[in-house]
């Protein structure tokens, strides 16, 4: 679950927190799919595009990796 997308994050991480710094991105595979201004926006475009797939949500430029997996299917 979610170790492609997890996997991109992390080796990507430095250059999508510069790229992407005080927004949310929304990860599926191994490519970002959109950014967006708040983690809602993004959960938004989850829903709409990948309805039954798991995706990654992370809010660039912090520190920490907390990574935020939605599964639309479960949450709503």
């Amino acid at each position: 679950m979610m170790k492609e997308e997890i996997g991109f994050y992390s080796r990507n991480r430095s250059r999508l927190n510069k790229a992407y710094c005080g927004e949310y991105i929304l990860i599926y595979g191994k490519r970002v799919v959109g950014h967006f201004a708040s983690p809602k926006d993004a959960y938004k475009a989850a829903c709409k595009n990948f309805p039954k797939e798991d995706v990654l949500i992370q809010e660039c430029g912090k520190k920490v990796f907390q990574p935020a997996v939605y599964n639309p299917m479960v949450v709503l």
